[in-house]
């Protein structure tokens, strides 16, 4: 996953001191304490899934083009080993 949990923690910690400086207009200082920490606790398992959501869509895929490219390259390397073994062979016949 992209990312530390502190990104959580932070928009918990802006959502906390939103909703009590909004609830703190309205309400007594109880309600608001127990509505921001209903909002730090809501926004902490909201960017959670978020993030979770982001890493999971922007994740590499296998893709037909990168399997044909990793055959293409192990054909290739098959070739010369096949080549560098017949030259080899040559040089040993050479000497002897």
């Amino acid at each position: 996953m992209k990312g530390t949990l502190l990104w959580n923690l932070s928009a918990a910690v802006f959502a906390f001191l939103f909703v009590f400086a909004i609830s703190t207009q309205v309400t007594t200082f109880d309600t608001a304490i127990n509505r921001g920490t209903i909002g730090f606790f809501s926004f902490f398992i909201l960017s959670y899934l978020f993030r979770s959501f982001w890493s999971f869509i922007t994740a590499p895929g296998d893709t037909a083009e990168d399997n044909h490219d990793t055959a293409q390259s192990a054909s290739s390397l098959n070739v010369d080993a096949v080549e560098t073994s017949k030259m080899v062979r040559e040089l040993l016949n050479e000497d002897t």
